[in-house]
């Protein structure tokens, strides 16, 4: 962490909305827990409180759980409401300095002098509704909303979603800091977990794609697109994930369709040390998703020095800057002559993964936790004057 990085002249009590870190072991997950563990890394002096419904004991959770310096909060008694309304009280009771939720949402009640951010990760429910419920869309824009209206600031994932809540929500950019996010610890430079090789798959040189199988991460144009490849470039092709399950059926009616049965090969349950393992043994990420938040997958290929095909829409190209190879996402021929291009010119893979190397070196979670604390210094001093 830098030094320019003032420590405040008190410790400070910030407390979190820990729903996330201690029961999603995915993306919003993998942030929350990174986040808050680098902040108590970097800045030990300050108090820290995290409020649950719930609490799953595994692995990812038990640092939070042995750490005594944390301040673990659950209802007082079952309550499905507990954390958009009855979570407030409990934390108003606390006056802490700072609240954050780590993902789009804010406890309505919280009182007016607790420093209120919200971090936002996508808008994905705006543009793409059909995708979503009606009862689901309605709770998500009366939560998201409001919490974007009420934060003090709101600490977004990428440009794309900074323009995202000015657009939809008509929030001033001015109250919007972009806060990127990385991958997890485990595709970290040094960590054991990245020396695993023989964890990963008897298949070797392949694409990879990981990702729900959902149709806004566009799994069947991948499907498409090899069909259309010559013999000799048609490497198997590795699947790590699973979703929704009417489009999983198109997609393997598809490559029933095609006769490619035999070179796809769809994986669930991964750990994060056979993920690692996953990239380590593929040549190329596959990733031409419509519509992301960010785009994690591009970030743990690049630190594994794999190149990376991706979309040139939504926040894919500011991400992956000058190294992937960007495309037209619902162009089957772009992403075929790509797939052909990573394995019949060396010297384009080559350049992709001298410039994974360098672009990934942009997202750490050390970077995230400075920009984070930036923030909050700066909504602190603001928030004095008034």
């Amino acid at each position: 962490m830098p030094e320019s990085i003032p420590s405040p002249h008190k410790p400070l009590v910030i407390a979190f909305d820990a729903k996330r870190l201690f029961n999603n072991f995915t993306g919003l997950g993998n942030y929350s827990r990174t986040l808050v563990r680098n902040l108590h890394h970097y800045f030990p002096e300050n108090e820290y409180h995290l409020f649950t419904p719930s609490i799953t004991e595994n692995v990812e959770t038990s640092w939070f759980l042995e750490e005594k310096s944390f301040h673990i909060h659950l209802p007082p008694s079952r309550n499905p409401m507990w954390r958009s309304f009855g979570m407030s009280s409990q934390v108003n009771a606390l006056n802490p300095d700072i609240f954050h939720g780590l993902s789009h949402e804010l406890p309505f009640g919280l009182a007016n002098n607790i420093v209120k951010v919200v971090t936002f990760h996508d808008l994905i429910y705006e543009r793409f509704t059909d995708q979503f419920g009606m009862w689901d869309r309605f709770m998500y824009k009366l939560k998201y909303k409001s919490a974007a209206k009420r934060a003090d600031v709101i600490a977004a994932i990428s440009e794309s979603t900074k323009l995202d809540l000015c657009e939809f929500y008509g929030i001033d950019q001015d109250k919007i800091d972009l806060v990127f996010q990385s991958c997890g610890d485990h595709f970290q430079t040094g960590n054991d977990a990245g020396n695993t090789k023989n964890s990963a798959p008897e298949v070797k040189e392949y694409y990879l794609y990981v990702g729900s199988v959902i149709e806004r991460k566009g799994l069947l144009q991948c499907v498409l697109a090899y069909a259309k490849l010559p013999e000799k470039y048609r490497k198997p092709f590795v699947v790590i994930g699973n979703g929704d399950k009417d489009y999983m059926r198109k997609v393997k009616e598809m490559i029933q369709y095609y006769r490619l049965e035999s070179n796809f090969l769809f994986v669930n349950g991964v750990t994060n040390a056979e993920l690692v393992a996953y990239y380590d043994h593929c040549f190329c990420l596959v990733y031409p998703s419509i519509f992301e938040g960010f785009g994690i997958p591009m970030i743990e290929a690049m630190r594994c020095g794999v190149p990376v095909i991706t979309s040139n829409v939504s926040c894919l190209p500011e991400i992956a800057g000058n190294a992937a190879l960007c495309v037209d996402p619902h162009s089957v021929n772009a992403i075929t002559v790509a797939l052909e291009q990573v394995l019949q010119h060396q010297e384009v893979a080559e350049q992709l993964k001298q410039k994974g190397k360098i672009r990934q070196q942009d997202f750490s979670w050390d970077k995230t936790a400075e920009l984070t604390w930036q923030s909050l210094q700066l909504v602190l001093a603001e928030k004095s004057k008034g």
